[in-house]
């Protein structure tokens, strides 16, 4: 029997992973970070009960929106736990399910491919294939194979993960719920935007039933849903929504947080399209700054910012200031992302309206050409 000192840290961390899992991230973070603490002064750094006090602040740090913070502590408690638990630990492969989560967000979606198909191979051999913990980390390959540009693997893999958590866990489980946003998702990358707007209104309602209409899943659902409405031409109401949802990431996340500038993102894509294009470039320069910041200059999302600023531009024939953004992130998404990603289309085509109106015929009809190879 353990002493009554454990007892008082096990039901703060306990707690704090019910605030986090609640969506109260303030208070998650402030009960979650002082059991660390506790923790290492107590029983040292590599004690077990310390390295779950690290995952769970990692975690909480990538839902925080604090990436470099959750990569560092992620990158640390995987090789503790590796000393302490072995690789094939479960623990071991939680903790580096986790880590391939903060690559996704940190653009790093080849080293999030490797550590995903890594777990997923071990946690196959030991737990089976229908295992909660080897259907999340199938999901996050998904999402992974998404965001190099390979839609067609991700919408297979998400939609077997799917129809797996439907049988096991039944149609309401959050983690059926998870893979219906992302499908929906990936309907969206298709451009199946109705079928989108179908599930992500079915997620919508069972997530305001459940968790309330300001957790950060259900504003998640909201934004998505937004830029669905933006897609199917439904501007009035894709305003409506993201300035709704906008202000509710700000007052609850805070301005900074990634939730919040995909949000903000969006919102001047709608601007573009009902003709505000000074507003979409107020707004775009903003998520463009703060990105960088946050992200870097070499992100996926800081180059899409810097594609959508150029496109803004272009409206404003503004040609010039547009052409440096094009053609930067062109280079630079080139280098990251596979040669049919749908950004690196969409700045492709930017650009060569911007070489057509600066009189660079020949490096428009050169571009045109190599867009035509892509779409073969």
């Amino acid at each position: 029997m353990r002493g009554n000192l454990n007892i008082v840290p096990d039901f703060r961390h306990e707690y704090g992973k019910a605030y986090l899992f609640a969506g109260e991230l303030g208070k998650a973070k402030q009960l979650l970070q002082a059991v660390l603490k506790y923790r290492k002064n107590t029983v040292g750094d590599y004690h077990p009960d310390t390295l779950v006090a690290m995952h769970w602040v990692a975690w909480l740090y990538r839902h925080l929106g604090k990436f470099r913070e959750a990569e560092k502590l992620g990158i640390l408690v995987v090789n503790k736990r590796r000393d302490v638990l072995g690789e094939h630990h479960p623990d071991t492969l939680e903790s580096t399910v986790n880590l391939a989560l903060v690559f996704i967000q940190l653009g790093r979606l080849r080293e999030a491919e490797m550590l995903n198909v890594a777990v997923l191979e071990r946690q196959t051999d030991i737990l089976g294939e229908n295992y909660p913990e080897a259907l999340l980390t199938m999901s996050n390959l998904a999402l992974t194979y998404s965001g190099l540009g390979r839609l067609q693997e991700a919408e297979a893999l998400n939609l077997e993960v799917l129809e797996r958590r439907r049988k096991i866990l039944g149609h309401n489980h959050p983690d059926t719920l998870i893979s219906m946003a992302n499908q929906a998702v990936q309907y969206y990358h298709l451009g199946r935007f109705r079928e989108a707007e179908v599930l992500q209104v079915a997620v919508l309602q069972q997530r305001k039933s459940s968790l309330g209409e300001n957790h950060p899943e259900t504003m998640r659902t909201m934004s998505n849903l937004a830029f669905t409405y933006h897609k199917l031409e439904r501007l009035q109401e894709a305003e409506d929504l993201g300035t709704m949802v906008l202000e509710m990431r700000r007052n609850v996340l805070g301005d900074d947080h990634p939730d919040t500038l995909v949000t903000m993102g969006n919102l001047a894509a709608t601007y573009n399209k009902l003709g505000r294009f000074q507003e979409a470039e107020t707004l775009l320069r903003e998520v463009l700054n703060k990105r960088t910041n946050l992200l870097g200059n070499n992100h996926p999302e800081t180059l899409r910012t810097q594609s959508n600023l150029g496109t803004t531009l272009n409206k404003l024939d503004r040609w010039q200031e547009a052409e440096e953004f094009l053609v930067l992130a062109l280079e630079k998404q080139e280098d990251l992302l596979s040669v049919n990603h749908p950004h690196i289309m969409d700045t492709i085509n930017s650009l060569i309206i911007t070489y057509t109106k600066l009189g660079k015929l020949k490096e428009a009809e050169d571009l045109n050409g190599a867009l035509k190879g892509f779409e073969m």
